[in-house]
């Protein structure tokens, strides 16, 4: 089982899933976000722990945060 650190400015959000990959973890995240959370337009995914554009390295998996927010119907 995965478990994806998924951080984007103020959003930091821990996913556990068998068949879900980085992308899918982003698409779950989205819909946690709270009014008072805002997300960047990157979202950075790790097995590692949370990540930012600093501390990202090669295996950070970085998700256009828009591309998921138009998928998800909520742009």
């Amino acid at each position: 089982m995965a478990k994806y650190y998924i951080k984007s400015a103020d959003l930091e959000w821990i996913y556990s899933g068998d068949k879900e990959n980085e992308y899918d973890a982003c698409r779950r995240a989205i819909h946690e976000c709270t009014a008072n959370e805002c997300v960047d337009e990157y979202m950075y995914v790790d097995e590692r722990g949370f990540r930012d554009y600093i501390s990202a390295d090669k295996a950070t998996v970085v998700v256009d945060t828009q591309s998921v927010q138009r998928a998800e119907g909520i742009l």
